[in-house]
């Protein structure tokens, strides 16, 4: 007699499925925009690439803490903790430079080179041509 599946264990994921992640880039993406982080995660991972997604700058942090990206696609406007606080927080705590950071964002309320001096690595403003993200996550990534 087959057990059903009530009768059995729930199977673990296989150990293969974590293997497959192993030398894949890490893009942590921090946006609110919920569309947008689903269409950025999709095209990541048709690139190759593994993909945590925070929705504001505290997910964001501790994501980078946890998980150790090589790179951190950042929007600047989101409710709550946003761009500006998150890139703060790396600041005080001394992370800021430690991973590459490209701000992808609509609203830029302040002239480019002063985002750039906070230590970001890139601007992509909204709406960004995908392929240019991709180009530039390539270069900037170790």
């Amino acid at each position: 007699m087959v057990p059903s599946m009530k009768d059995s264990e729930p199977q673990q994921p296989a150990p293969a499925k974590h293997l497959a992640e192993v030398g894949k880039k890490r893009v942590l993406v921090i946006d609110d925009d919920l569309p947008i982080r689903g269409m950025l995660a999709a095209a990541l991972r048709q690139h190759g690439y593994q993909v945590l997604l925070a929705g504001d700058g505290a997910e964001g942090h501790r994501a980078l803490t946890i998980h150790k990206p090589d790179i951190v696609l950042l929007d600047l406007a989101m409710p709550d903790v946003n761009g500006w606080d998150f890139l703060q927080r790396l600041q005080e705590t001394g992370h800021l430079g430690t991973v590459p950071i490209i701000v992808v964002s609509a609203h830029l309320r302040v002239e480019p080179q002063a985002i750039l001096q906070m230590g970001v690595k890139a601007i992509l403003p909204k709406p960004f041509n995908l392929p240019e993200l991709i180009d530039l996550i390539e270069h900037l990534s170790p």
